[in-house]
């Protein structure tokens, strides 16, 4: 299998050479923009309550942040080649150092500090509802945390070459283990167990709100499902070497796949799609609060954003204007009939008169005193001065 030296471009030589083919988007493919630029070979990729975009960038050891308009800036600088990146509730960044083991903390107005160490080569990061920050550290196949104060512990030990790392609602620590394909369980006591087995090559981890747990693994193209009980399973096939991996509140699961630059949708059910494209070999993956998708593209030095079309809201809007425009058109038909009534006016008002005047013809006595004319019940008598005419 093909390895990825993240911290070269060799690869880019190599791909070159092996994968010259045009890659051809799904039909149903949803609309793919570059939202904006970043650093050199951004990894790792989150993003805040606000829509706004961060990357670590491991070649320029510092963090992009990119507005939801695009506006791109410098948040500030890091460790030795930054990987894995989080945020915590007050807009904080981390970074996991993968050169210098470090965990570096930069605040919302870009003051960077080194928060603690940890074991070696560090990829994977979190925080949890704490504030403690955990380190998947590749070199030392162990876990890190370290506190909101900066006090480094080595919480347990993983499988080999933990690669990726996510958190379940009780604070139980897992990662996925690049080499031996498995994924490891650390309780917050630091007790570890290998919760089960995966694909070759586990690059991502992400965790659903049942506690299933699912990689991306890069080796085999797949992603696997990990049940609460230990039972793994293939969920569904992906793009080319996934890397990133991320979930959104359906349990659909997301891949970003670094050779063919393109994103896999996987449903529950299994049923997978190439929802989109991306820049050059996309790495990290994070999704919106309106399931927007994003990318770090490493060697585009790009983010990408995946406009996902939401079905349930085109649905509404659409029953929204079949209603204004029925009643539109209920309201023109009301007009209609109300002027066509207000045309008949004129002619009834004739018609009307020229009645009254046959009745009083028929039924009346005419009655004149020079100019004057008046009608009296048939058979009757003129007033006083009248003449009675025929």
């Amino acid at each position: 299998m093909l390895k990825i030296n993240f911290r070269t471009n060799i690869i880019a030589l190599i791909l070159t050479s092996l994968f010259l083919v045009y890659i051809s988007p799904s039909a149903n493919a949803e609309p793919s923009t570059i939202l904006g630029t970043t650093g050199d070979e951004p990894n790792g990729i989150t993003i805040d309550s606000l829509g706004n975009i961060y990357t670590a960038n491991g070649a320029s050891n510092n963090v992009s942040k990119i507005t939801p308009q695009g506006v791109s800036t410098t948040l500030g600088t890091t460790g030795a080649n930054p990987f894995g990146i989080t945020i915590d509730s007050s807009g904080n960044i981390y970074t996991a150092n993968n050169v210098d083991n470090t965990v570096t903390k930069i605040t919302p107005g870009g003051v960077s500090t080194t928060l603690g160490t940890t074991g070696n080569n560090p990829r994977g990061i979190l925080i949890d509802s704490s504030g403690n920050i955990y380190t998947a550290n590749y070199g030392a196949n162990n876990v890190s945390k370290i506190t909101p104060g900066g006090v480094s512990t080595i919480l347990g030990t993983t499988g080999a070459n933990p690669f990726a790392i996510t958190i379940d609602s009780s604070g139980n620590i897992y990662t996925a283990n690049d080499v031996d394909n498995t994924v490891t369980k650390i309780t917050p006591q630091g007790v570890s167990t290998i919760l089960g087995t995966t694909g070759a090559n586990p690059f991502g981890i992400t965790i659903d709100s049942s506690g299933n747990i699912y990689t991306s693994n890069t080796g085999a193209d797949t992603v696997s499902k990990i049940t609460p009980q230990g039972v793994s399973t293939t969920l569904g096939t992906t793009g080319a070497q996934p890397v990133g991996i991320t979930i959104d509140s359906s349990g659909n699961i997301y891949t970003a796949n670094n050779v063919d630059n393109t994103v896999t949708k996987i449903t529950p059910q299994g049923v997978s799609t190439t929802l989109g494209t991306t820049g050059n070999f996309p790495n990290g993956i994070t999704i919106d609060s309106s399931g927007n998708i994003y990318t770090s593209n490493n060697f585009g030095a790009t983010v990408t954003k995946i406009t996902v079309f939401d079905q349930a809201a085109a649905n509404a809007e659409a029953a929204r204007v079949a209603a204004a425009n029925a009643e539109a058109a209920r309201k023109a038909k009301e007009q209609k009939e109300l002027t066509e009534i207000l045309a008949l006016i004129p002619s009834i008002a004739e018609l009307t008169l020229s009645l009254g005047e046959t009745t009083q013809s028929l039924y009346s006595t005419k009655c004149v005193k020079g100019k004057t004319t008046k009608y009296v019940k048939y058979g009757a008598k003129c007033p006083k001065g009248y003449v009675k005419k025929k």
